[in-house]
């Protein structure tokens, strides 16, 4: 299948969805390095909602002047990166340090400098190639400076394959939803931050009915097996 009708597929598969909407936005673009960076390591397999918007709101309030990439490396310094993002584990914190330590070799200060940077294609494998930063984390963080693209994740891939197009390939799926929200009309971050809203609520439902078929059985003794 190729690009062009894949996007149709999935287009034609969105339009049945009665909960689905293309909203105009999508977080981001917030002028502050040390949200950004912070941002694109946490949101990796938690509850963004939750978890990940609560702690960027809370690092541009508590540490202002951290929006040059300087200035945030002092913070995580001087009050340590597990502190500063209120995480318990070691592994995210580490990321976060070693990836603004990255960015400050590269001359990356502000927002700005780090869109530029990004739009070279040929700094993508570089920025792969630092431990913990994939394809997704690379294209989220264009997201996060402003580039319209998509970051796949499994909420993509699943949509994808609810649509009978069965890929597992990360740039497929991104030339495809990118293919979409073209033919759509609407900025590729929208669109990819509306497949976003629409997995994330239906599985949180999903939970929810999971929740409440498990206090029924539990109530009326049913084990949940058909007979």
């Amino acid at each position: 299948m190729d690009r062009s009708r894949a996007a149709n597929v999935l287009l034609q598969h969105l339009e049945t969805q009665e909960d689905f909407e293309v909203v105009d936005y999508y977080d981001g673009n917030c002028d502050h390095m040390g949200a950004t960076i912070s941002d694109a390591i946490l949101q990796a397999g938690v509850k963004y909602d939750s978890v990940v918007r609560p702690r960027v709101r809370e690092i541009r309030e508590k540490y202002p002047t951290a929006r040059t990439t300087s200035a945030f490396l002092k913070v995580l310094l001087e009050v340590g990166p597990k502190e500063v993002l209120r995480w318990k584990e070691e592994r995210k914190p580490e990321i976060v340090l070693r990836l603004t330590e990255f960015f400050i070799q590269r001359g990356i200060e502000l927002e700005k400098d780090l869109r530029a940077w990004l739009t070279v294609d040929a700094n993508l494998p570089i920025l792969q190639s630092l431990k913990g930063v994939k394809n997704k984390t690379a294209d989220y963080l264009r997201i996060l400076v402003g580039a319209s693209t998509t970051a796949v994740d499994r909420h993509v891939f699943a949509i994808l394959d609810e649509a009978g197009i069965h890929t597992k390939d990360y740039n497929t799926a991104r030339v495809i939803v990118n293919a979409a929200a073209d033919a759509r009309g609407v900025d590729r971050s929208c669109f990819d931050h509306s497949i976003w809203r629409f997995m994330s609520r239906r599985s949180v439902q999903a939970g929810r009915d999971k929740i409440t078929c498990a206090k029924i059985n539990h109530a009326t003794g049913c084990c949940g097996k058909r007979s």
